[in-house]
């Protein structure tokens, strides 16, 4: 996967609230401190996301990025 594609993967994993598929990208991140701390930012910053946008907005919000992740796919 390309930079781009793992930051698009993780945010989609951390918006979905999927901490396996989470766990998964995460192991592939070189550093250890990196990979912590990136895991926490994500469902730290879903889980505020959710507290303030209405459950039929999330899903907009998770279809974004699912076709800007097809959008991107398509470039390369």
């Amino acid at each position: 996967m390309t930079p781009q594609q793992t930051v698009t993967a993780l945010a989609l994993a951390a918006l979905r609230n999927d901490a396996a598929g989470l766990q998964v990208l995460l192991e592939d991140l070189n550093d250890d401190e990196v990979r912590s701390a990136t895991g926490v930012a994500l469902i730290n910053l879903c889980s505020g996301f959710r507290q303030i946008v209405h459950p039929n907005d999330w899903q907009q919000v998770i279809a974004g990025m699912q076709a800007l992740a097809a959008h991107t796919a398509q470039e390369k």
